[in-house]
């Protein structure tokens, strides 16, 4: 027993010896050579090297080496050996370290965790308080954005994007920390904290949803003493996450002045996405008891309109809520309580009474509510569908008459082939197959639109809608490539096409056209079998359904389309169907209803489509150059205009 104790004593005593002689000049013969490393994994290759100048300068320039690095008699002969270690000088910080996210994840084997090193240097750390320090203030965000900027590191944490250093320079915290690094503004250990920094999901974390209002209370204190009054402070302390805390109305890094026009406090921004975000939702206000319908009813009132329209002075939320301090309305010192409504209300209003208070900002359920108004409303509704429909079912028997009228004298003139009749029933079909085109399409786009909800209760589900929209493509391709075979097959049909063909007749013709309707010339254009504007409809009409043919059946058929097409070939054939059903529908509606209806010359309605034939008259009135092509022919004798006048 005794001679294991003295041998024992024996080993402690030279083993002290050996670390006694380990001072810095010693480290130092080897670590001063630029040179000098050691191989890690079989594959990575370190420097051991040690500049002298670094560590003089440091505030550990009195330390050896050892009082870091534990250091064995071999270890010269390459024994591993482990991290250096603080805890020898401050025990306390690395307690602290030890139980943070950083000094846990160190444990669980994350080599990217933080360690002491990482942030305050190696050989090289200078007081908190040294301007070169790594985590003095003006370092502090290239010390931490050193880590968490990093694209690769911040994957390994379940983190797609690292931009939480750029959004908090763009904040109105990093503004104020870049112009002056000594203010006392929230930097990143103000919020998350030095050593002790702990996940959100920790109770004792600064982050944690509990704890952020303290977090941001010491900097805004009143701001958190009142938001610990509200009804948020005490749904969230009674276990309901969903209840907001600062950085859910704020934001996290991002957090803007409430004076910044770009910021969430903005008026006009302020009610349609921070208070939106979770009162619009029926699925979480339906937990609460809440009604999901406040914005909806919010937005039909004259504040909600207002703030649309981007006045800085309508009542937004805030204006009649308060902004932290909000509470429930039964509560006698909410704003919204029925005894503080006058007071509320004339913030804007000076003259309000309590009657006025009572006026409803959240319009819903009316006939509960005010029936009268109910009664209305209801009263109107059906005035506007009695009166303008009997006004329109008027208007319409006249236009009717007019057409009939219209149809009844051409009978009786002579009347030209201008169309095929086969063209006359592809035309129809194309109006058919268009309209349901572009219904069924916009339908798609716009599922809230009121004609889209009507048209869903008629029957109109999803099914149906993509089999019409199908059904009608369809019929447009076919009658598309039944005419391209009437162009190509036929003696006709080719010279249509080479009459349809721009020319600088048309050029002339335009700009003649031009002159005339703005009264600089008496002289209207002659135009021959088609005008520059019916020859850039039907070539507009050709580009756009085969660009619409092609983009569509991509869509159809993504899966045998992606074959042979790179991915990206998808969404711009989305948008490209998509605007040019929006270039194809104006087109008809501004340019090609003029003309077939709204043109003075042959209001109500252009009826050659009816039939595929036009009288003598009227070919000779717009077509001029094609009537006197046919006379020349001798295929109609000229009619002695001045005969016929007298």
């Amino acid at each position: 027993m005794w001679k294991k104790l003295i041998w024992m004593w024996i080993l402690l005593l030279f083993s002290g010896l050996v670390y006694a002689q380990m001072d810095n000049e010693t480290c130092m013969e080897c670590h001063s050579d630029p040179e000098i490393t050691r191989v890690i994994s079989d594959s990575v290759e370190l420097s051991l090297f040690v500049d002298a100048n670094h560590f003089k300068g440091s505030v550990h320039e009195g330390l050896d080496c050892v009082d870091c690095h534990a250091v064995t008699e071999d270890h010269p002969d390459g024994l591993p050996l482990k991290e250096p270690t603080c805890a020898n000088c401050h025990e306390d910080i690395n307690d602290e370290y030890e139980k943070s996210i950083h000094g846990l994840g160190r444990r669980e084997g994350i080599k990217n965790a933080a360690t002491c090193w990482n942030c305050h240097g190696k050989h090289d750390i200078h007081s908190v308080t040294d301007s070169s320090s790594l985590v003095y203030g003006k370092h502090l965000l290239e010390t931490c954005a050193s880590c968490h900027s990093n694209v690769n590191i911040m994957r390994q944490f379940g983190y797609k994007q690292s931009i939480a250093v750029k959004l908090y320079a763009q904040s109105v915290h990093g503004k104020i920390f870049a112009e002056d690094p000594e203010a006392e503004v929230a930097t990143c250990i103000v919020c998350h904290g030095s050593h002790d920094i702990k996940s959100a999901v920790d109770p004792e974390s600064k982050l944690n949803e509990l704890n952020i209002p303290e977090t941001c209370g010491t900097c805004h204190e009143a701001e958190a003493e009142d938001y610990t009054q509200s009804v948020h402070w005490f749904s969230l302390k009674r276990g309901h996450h969903e209840s907001p805390n600062c950085i859910d109305c704020h934001g996290e890094h991002n957090i803007k002045s409430y004076i910044d026009e770009d910021n969430f406090k903005h008026s006009e921004l302020e009610a349609t996405k921070v208070c939106a975000g979770c009162h619009s939702s029926e699925q979480l206000m339906s937990r609460f008891g809440l009604d999901y319908r406040r914005f909806e009813s919010y937005f039909r009132s004259y504040h909600g309109l207002a703030v649309l329209k981007g006045s800085p002075n309508a009542a937004t939320c805030t204006s009649c809520h308060e902004t932290h301090s909000i509470r429930d309305s039964n509560d006698s010192l909410a704003t919204t309580n029925s005894k503080n409504l006058v007071t509320t209300c004339g913030q804007c209003h000076e003259n309000a009474t309590p009657e006025f208070a009572k006026i409803e900002v959240h319009p819903i359920g009316l006939k509960d509510r005010n029936y009268i108004a109910y009664l209305l409303k209801n009263f109107y509704k059906w005035m506007i569908i009695l009166v303008i429909g009997g006004m329109f079912l008027h208007n319409l028997m006249i236009v009717i008459y007019h057409i009939r009228q219209k149809h009844r004298a051409k009978k009786y003139s002579e009347l030209v082939p201008r169309f095929q009749s086969f063209e006359v029933y592809q035309h129809l079909l194309l109006i058919l197959s268009f309209g349901t085109l572009a219904v069924t399409g916009f339908a798609l786009k716009f599922p809230d639109a009121f004609w889209v909800k009507m048209l869903y209760s008629l029957g109109m589900d999803e099914v149906v809608r993509s089999t019409l929209h199908r059904i009608a493509a369809v019929i447009m391709i076919v009658i598309s490539l039944i005419q391209a075979g009437y162009f190509i097959f036929s003696t006709k049909g080719r010279e249509e096409f080479i009459a349809m063909l721009p020319n600088r007749d048309d050029l002339i013709c335009f700009w003649q056209n031009i002159k005339f309707h703005f009264g600089l010339s008496k002289e209207k254009p002659k135009f021959g079998h088609f005008d520059y504007g019916e020859k850039a409809e039907y070539l507009a009409l050709i580009w756009g359904i085969i660009i619409m043919g092609a983009s569509g059946f991509m869509l159809w058929f993504p899966e045998f389309f992606a074959r042979f097409l790179p991915g990206w070939f998808f969404e711009a054939a989305e948008i490209v169907h998509y605007y040019e059903a929006w270039l194809a529908s104006l087109a008809i509606l501004v340019w090609h209803w003029f003309f077939v209806i709204f043109h003075p010359d042959v209001y109500p309605l252009n009826i050659t489509w009816m039939d595929g034939k036009i009288s003598l008259e009227d070919l000779k009135h717009h077509h001029p150059k094609e009537y006197e092509r046919l006379v020349r022919e001798s295929k109609y004798q000229k009619e002695d205009s001045d005969d016929k006048e007298a």
